[in-house]
Order: structure tokens, then C-alpha cells, then sequence
């Protein structure tokens, strides 16, 4: 058959698909959203499921990373890529490059809370 896989034997665990690389990393402690919005395209495309770890609330190296900032009057859920710079302050960046770039001094950051670290997404194709 065309574009399909034969498998000759028992599938006995995941890591026989998909490799044992990382599988049992972080536990029981992903969790998980979905991408609404273009700002981390191409990165993360809009609807994608978004899997993240807790970080401790802390962004202290480079990386995509969700939070939760008051914005148009009430908490909103955000998922960017932050980069923590010498100064004690955040940089938050957006991979569309039609977003602004900004930055959150220390006394900002204590308005949003970190929620973790983004370590995977995952297209979502609806057919029904």
C-alpha cells in the first residue's frame, strides 16, 4: 500500500512507534493548552495543543513558555518565547514577526505568573 506502514509483529510499548527518546522525561507533570492566535507562527501554529512543564514559576533560560498576563481588563493566557536578560528583566518575543517585541522590567513581572515551559506541540486535524 501506498503511504502506509506494515507492521509484521505485536506492538508491545509506545517507544516500538514512536523511539524510547524522552518518553518518561517529565512524568506526570505536563500539562497542557491550545495555541489561539498567530503571534508564534511559524513556530506554533494557531488551534496546535501546546504540552508544558512547570518551571517553578520562574523563567530563568531562554525558551517558549506560557503565562498568564491581565490584558483588555482580565487574565489572559499567553504562550511566547521568553528570554531572561542580565538586568533582571524578561524579553518577550512573539515569532510572527508582525508582533512587537517587549520588555518586562522586575517590578512588571509581578504581574503575570509563568504557568511552564513549552516542551512539544501537536497539530490537531479535525475531519469531523
Amino acid at each position: 500500500m501506498q503511504n502506509s506502514v506494515a507492521i509484521n509483529q505485536p506492538i508491545k510499548t509506545p517507544q516500538m512507534l514512536f523511539g524510547s527518546d524522552n518518553i518518561n522525561d517529565f512524568g506526570n507533570r505536563v500539562q497542557s493548552c491550545r495555541m489561539e492566535g498567530y503571534s508564534m507562527q511559524p513556530t506554533i501554529e494557531p488551534c496546535e495543543v501546546v504540552a508544558f512543564v512547570d518551571c517553578g514559576g520562574h523563567a530563568l533560560t531562554s525558551g517558549i513558555y506560557v503565562y498568564t498576563m491581565d490584558a483588555f481588563g482580565r487574565p489572559c493566557l499567553f504562550i511566547k518565547r521568553i528570554e531572561p536578560l542580565a538586568d533582571g528583566s524578561l524579553k518577550i518575543i512573539s515569532d510572527n514577526h508582525h508582533y512587537e517585541t517587549f520588555t518586562l522590567n522586575t517590578d512588571e513581572q509581578k504581574e503575570i505568573k509563568i504557568h511552564g515551559r513549552v516542551v512539544a506541540s501537536l497539530a490537531v486535524r479535525r475531519f469531523v
